[in-house]
């Protein structure tokens, strides 16, 4: 699992490259519903999207509290009707 260093006075975009995930799929195979999740609460998340062609995800993430380990989670649904997650850690520090 990736691990970021993120400021509490930051916000900043993370996301997730799921071409390769995809393309196991199917060539025409693309994202069609993102949703994101923070585990423990305490970060905000905005602006969540799909991009480049329906093939990645990003959201944005502001706040955090100092020295807190956040995992964010992404869950899509692909255009087939699967479904997949993936996490990374987010640790609140100053920088």
């Amino acid at each position: 699992m990736k691990l970021f260093l993120k400021d509490p006075n930051s916000t900043e975009p993370f996301g997730f490259d799921w071409t390769t995930y995809l393309a196991e799929i199917g060539a025409s195979e693309t994202i069609t519903t993102s949703t994101w999740s923070s585990t423990p609460t305490g970060l905000t998340l905005s602006a969540g999207s799909i991009v480049t062609g329906s093939k990645k995800t990003q959201i944005t993430a502001a706040g955090g509290i100092e020295g807190t380990r956040y995992t964010l989670t992404n869950r899509i649904i692909t255009s087939s009707s699967y479904t997949d997650d993936r996490s990374f850690v987010v640790i609140s520090a100053e920088q």
